[in-house]
């Protein structure tokens, strides 16, 4: 696994963060819609102080588990410039991710134009933002994987 671009790996990277972050808000949320936390009109309140901290802790995975793996992996900084591949792999990501953000955006407003409460339509924003991400990092890796 020694060879391995950093773009590829700062990918892998990504999708670790997210599954791990995520992973623990979905634990996060069914724990406190299950204390009925999110029932009430502090709902939405509740539950954007329960995501808020991922943030920080994103970033601060991010910058951890990049060193890790390329610790692992015995990387060493090339300075080697990015090449037109890389761009287009970049490129391909950043298409689906958009594609993949505007469906969700879109279905969230459709949401709440067809009457759901405020929280679902945010709950459903968050997931598409995720959702996004982690699909435009898989296609990134896939491309890096079959070299096409």
């Amino acid at each position: 696994m020694t060879d391995i671009s950093h773009q590829e790996r700062a990918s892998i990277v990504a999708i670790a963060t997210n599954l791990l972050i995520n992973g623990y808000v979905i634990f996060r949320h069914l724990d406190l819609s299950g204390s009925g936390a999110l029932d009430g009109p502090d709902a939405t309140e509740a539950w954007a102080k329960m995501v808020l901290w991922a943030i920080p802790v994103a970033i601060g995975f991010t910058i951890v588990l990049n060193v890790l793996f390329a610790f692992a992996v015995k990387e060493r900084f090339s300075g080697a410039p990015v090449d037109e591949r890389d761009r287009m792999f970049r490129l391909r990501g950043m298409t689906a991710t958009t594609i993949v953000f505007g469906l969700g955006f879109i279905a969230s407003l459709g949401g709440l134009a067809l009457g759901w409460v405020p929280l679902h339509g945010i709950i459903a924003f968050y997931i598409s933002a995720t959702l996004s991400d982690l699909v435009g990092n898989l296609v990134r890796v896939v491309s890096y994987r079959l070299g096409a």
